[in-house]
């Protein structure tokens, strides 16, 4: 029996969030997303990983006697799990502690249960590392003439594939996407999940009206979501920003007669 003991803490985002031993009645407990062994039903371990704002707790199967599960957890205690880990009930509330939701009897480490606030961190990491950052360029890359459209592209590609990442001793799957919200310097905006285009597509492209030299914008939100040992999806904290500028200048366009 674990007892006061604290086994790890993390932070996501802004809050902070403890996974700790409790006492005699309470093996573990916390808030946030909890990872549940593969074994579980699928539904319910959607239910503990994504209730971000749930207090949870493990509990020693035989700790509440009156349960009508209790008799059935209490037979099953000695071979259900290997040596590094105990057969626990699992609960969330989703009302500050007020009501609590059996969640079934489950094998959990010594160390205590994965939790997303402990992926979270890392994945977020991996997450910023692994997107491409953005470089404008345009076509016509010189010669810009007024009334005729000019071709962006971000140099990013148009999405990222699935990445697959070991945290906590769980797999975890990343997938990103992105949107580019470009700025031409005239007061014209353009917000779409296309990374770029090349001629002949003027998907991302835009006709300045009058001469003169432009400064271009461009900002890439990348967000990602994730599952956990196929249980998801389930976002990642934060988005990834990027920004990158260019002056475009713009000509005089003048009529030349020909005899």
């Amino acid at each position: 029996m674990i007892a006061a003991v604290l086994v790890l803490a993390v932070s996501a985002s802004s809050a902070a969030v403890d996974v700790r031993g409790d006492d005699a009645r309470d093996r573990f407990t916390g808030t946030g997303g909890i990872v549940l062994p593969p074994g579980a039903q699928r539904g319910v371990r959607l239910t503990a990983a994504t209730c971000a704002d749930c207090r949870w707790r493990m509990t020693d199967p035989c700790a509440f006697s009156t349960a009508p599960q209790a008799d059935t957890g209490c037979r099953t205690v000695p071979a259900a799990c290997a040596e590094d880990g105990s057969l626990l009930r699992a609960f969330i509330s989703r009302d500050g502690g007020a009501s609590w939701e059996y969640l079934g009897l489950h094998c959990i480490p010594e160390s205590g249960p994965v939790t997303t606030a402990t992926i979270g961190p890392v994945l977020q990491g991996e997450f910023e590392r692994g997107v491409p950052a953005g470089t404008i360029s345009m076509q016509p890359p010189a010669g810009v003439l007024p009334h005729l459209p000019v071709i962006f592209d971000s140099g990013q590609p148009q999405s990222l594939p699935a990445s697959e990442h070991l945290i906590a001793g769980v797999r975890v799957r990343l997938v990103p996407q992105a949107t580019w919200t470009w700025d031409f310097g005239d007061g014209a905006t353009l917000t779409t999940v296309r990374a770029g285009s090349r001629y002949p597509d003027t998907s991302v492209s835009h006709v300045y009206r009058a001469s003169g030299a432009h400064l271009v914008r461009l900002r890439t939100v990348w967000r990602a979501e994730y599952s956990v040992e196929g249980v998801g999806p389930i976002p990642v904290p934060e988005p990834v920003v990027q920004e990158a500028s260019m002056i475009v200048r713009v000509g005089q366009g003048r009529a030349v007669l020909v005899p």
